[in-house]
């Protein structure tokens, strides 16, 4: 920077010396003073400059992060809501598809997560959820002492109706769900599983091929991991 100003000094003295030559051959009324005082002048106005402050940069303001979005529960399928983290537990409500609850917390597993519904805080499976926001800073919880759970209820009211064709049978069948803590129903025929339904599952619709006026027995029952409700029968005939 003081090489630079020494360059325009330099410069500006050359060039007014030669205009004051160039002046004392028109005119020899202009006096050395006024030279001093131009050249003085001239000084003055390096000298301000140099002092005049280089412009900082402006230095771009940090981004700060958005915070996560709050860890959510949104349910995928009808479940039991539980009291503790495994089917042993008591169920104490039932979540349906859609619903969104909060996650307070969840197991050292990972196969459960605490949510909140109204009838308070339960475990839900995590088979049966899908979880939205971060997570990392939900808590791990210890469960309550695990309780001994029973068989699940047994169906009632059980409903065949049948829909004839010239060689095929479909049989819509309805019963009543009165088991609160089931993992799921089996639906039989002639005493053959033929389907494996979720949980609060009311009704089974069921084709087979079979010649008219067969007669058909069907079967429901509810079972979790203790075992197995009584079964529920009917038997559908299409004449």
């Amino acid at each position: 920077m003081n090489r630079l100003l020494e360059g325009i000094c330099a410069l500006a003295l050359a060039t007014l010396a030669c205009n004051i030559l160039n002046t004392e051959l028109r005119s020899s009324s202009q006096s050395q003073s006024a030279i001093a005082t131009i050249v003085a002048q001239t000084m003055q106005a390096v000298k301000s400059a140099s002092k005049t402050p280089m412009q900082a940069l402006e230095t771009p303001a940090l981004m700060t992060p958005s915070p996560s979005a709050t860890p959510a529960a949104i349910i995928q399928a009808n479940a039991y809501c539980r009291m503790g983290p495994g089917e042993n537990y008591k169920s104490i409500a039932s979540v349906k598809p859609n619903q969104t609850a909060a996650l307070i917390g969840k197991d050292t597993t990972g196969n459960y997560w605490l949510i909140q519904t109204s009838s308070g805080a339960c475990w839900v499976a995590s088979q049966y959820v899908a979880i939205t926001g971060g997570t990392q800073n939900i808590p791990e919880m210890t469960p309550p002492p695990s309780t001994t759970a029973d068989v699940p209820a047994r169906p009632t009211h059980m409903n065949a109706s049948a829909s004839c064709g010239p060689t095929s049978t479909t049989n819509i069948l309805t019963w009543t769900d009165n088991a609160n803590n089931e993992t799921g129903y089996y639906v039989l025929r002639f005493g053959n599983i033929i389907a494996d339904l979720p949980p609060n599952s009311t009704t089974y619709t069921d084709t087979v091929n079979i010649s008219p006026g067969t007669k058909i027995t069907y079967g429901v029952e509810a079972y979790n991991d203790v075992g197995v409700s009584g079964q529920l029968t009917i038997t559908s005939i299409c004449q």
